[in-house]
């Protein structure tokens, strides 16, 4: 009886027709290109960055099999494959667990060099022993050399997830999965555990600032700080905003709130702020590290889509992690319309929707908030040039010329292109999208047409 109660609250939340009433919104047209080689995989977490030699690299995701490295070059339009990590790290082939994921953003030294961090979590058939996992390496491409190059093991665990660099003293910074926060030092390789700074794998982004200062969250709602003249870590008093109200991620099992906390961090030179958003409603708020004694937080708006917006609703899907600083001083965050996990089955509901005959499919839409101005705004539902669905998006990036870049599962028609479907319903593949700001839509776009939310 209990199950049936609580299948028929989600059902009533996931209604395109709960809260408030629908509005229509335009459609937001994007160009695409495909990742080539057919590897088909099937999520982004973070894993983009537009370099400043205006080429971009992305990283997708398998549970699995293997991560893959792309690098595409707008100048030629160019989508290369560049390397399989887990081949690249000798891995496949031996019935062992593999790099099946990418979970960092990607950072840059002053030499242009692109670094991330390899990832395993659960890649792997279940009946290979997790044991068998070697544990995260830190990476490193040289693109003048054409070079991918191994840094060494970080430690036996999972893997990690933020990454920071400091360019001055040449050292990587990441967060791994048991909580703690490593430093290598690049110049002479060699990794040191700076210590515990969460009680959970909640951190998905850090900071750094233009003093080599290194920002994360912990629970609940809390900033730390990294300080490399001590080389100690700091738990600060400044208060991250979230919506108590929000439900937690697992309403089934909510051991702890992932979303009282930042889910996705930049460090703003221009400002030198951190800007971000909290992992519930996707709150955007600015960090001034050095307004006061502990630094200054201010909550500037919510950036989740427009049928949570302003609304009553407690089921806002977790914030994405496609946050970016446009060159035109926007914010561009492209949240869920409804929960999205890529291959997960996180909607028993919406399947009972749709055998009732109540067709929702996942979306996102492209918000902005002017930084100047003080001013949201919702661009549209995510629409390919050709007028396919983007299901959902997992990291974002501006490019040297302003251009807008996501990584999004896109929906697909062709079965040989399918990479998994959403839900278990909707057939995707992972593709890059660009939007241009002031730009005319692309031919064959959908810009000017009119649908209802949720549809």
């Amino acid at each position: 009886m209990m199950r049936f109660v609580a299948v028929c609250i989600l059902i009533a939340l996931l209604s395109p027709l709960s809260g408030r009433a629908q509005t229509a919104q335009k459609y937001v047209c994007v160009d695409t290109r495909e990742f080539p080689g057919g590897h088909k995989a099937a999520q982004m977490f973070s894993a983009l960055y537009a370099a400043a030699d205006g080429r971009v690299y992305a990283g997708l995701c398998t549970h699995a099999g293997s991560s893959h490295f792309y690098q595409y070059d707008p100048r030629t339009g160019r989508m290369r494959h560049i390397a399989d990590v887990a081949e690249f790290l000798g891995q496949t082939g031996k019935g062992i667990r593999t790099a099946g994921k990418i979970h960092t953003r990607f950072v840059e030294d002053s030499e242009g060099r692109i670094y991330f961090g390899t990832m395993c979590e659960d890649s792997g058939p279940t009946n290979i022993d997790p044991y068998s996992w070697e544990g995260p390496h830190w990476i490193r491409y040289d693109p003048r050399a054409d070079k991918l190059e191994n840094l060494g093991l970080i430690n036996r665990l999972w893997g990690i997830y933020g990454l920071a660099i400091d360019k001055k003293r040449n050292h990587l910074f990441g967060t791994a999965w048991d909580g703690h926060l490593y430093r290598l030092d690049i110049a002479s390789g060699v990794t040191r555990d700076l210590g515990r700074i969460d009680n959970w794998d909640d951190l998905r982004h850090i900071a750094i600032d233009d003093d080599g200062n290194v920002y994360g969250a912990y629970p609940k709602a809390r900033v730390w700080k990294y300080d490399p003249r001590t080389e100690l870590v700091y738990d600060l008093g400044a208060q991250l905003p979230y919506d108590p109200r929000v439900f937690p991620r697992r309403l089934s099992n909510p051991m702890l709130d992932r979303k009282a906390i930042w889910r996705v961090v930049e460090w703003d030179r221009a400002d030198r702020v951190i800007y971000g958003v909290d992992g519930g409603s996707s709150i955007l708020f600015r960090y001034d590290p050095k307004d006061g004694p502990e630094g200054k937080v201010t909550e500037l708006g919510r950036l989740c889509a427009e049928r949570f917006y302003n609304s009553d609703r407690k089921d806002i899907p977790y914030s994405t992690l496609a946050f970016t600083i446009g060159k035109d001083r926007k914010v561009y965050y492209a949240p869920a319309g409804l929960d999205f996990d890529y291959e997960a089955r996180l909607e028993a509901a919406r399947l009972a929707l749709e055998r009732a005959g109540q067709k929702t499919s996942p979306y996102s839409e492209l918000i902005t908030y002017d930084l100047k101005a003080g001013r949201r705004e919702n661009l549209g539902m995510l629409r390919t040039a050709d007028g396919r669905h983007v299901y959902g998006c997992g990291g974002a990036a501006v490019g040297q010329d302003g251009t807008i870049y996501l990584g999004a599962a896109v929906e697909v028609k062709d079965p040989r292109r399918e990479a998994g479907k959403v839900a278990g319903v909707y057939p995707f593949a992972m593709e890059l999208l660009l939007y241009r700001p002031g730009a005319a839509c692309p031919p064959g776009g959908r810009d000017s047409r009119r649908e209802r939310s949720g549809k």
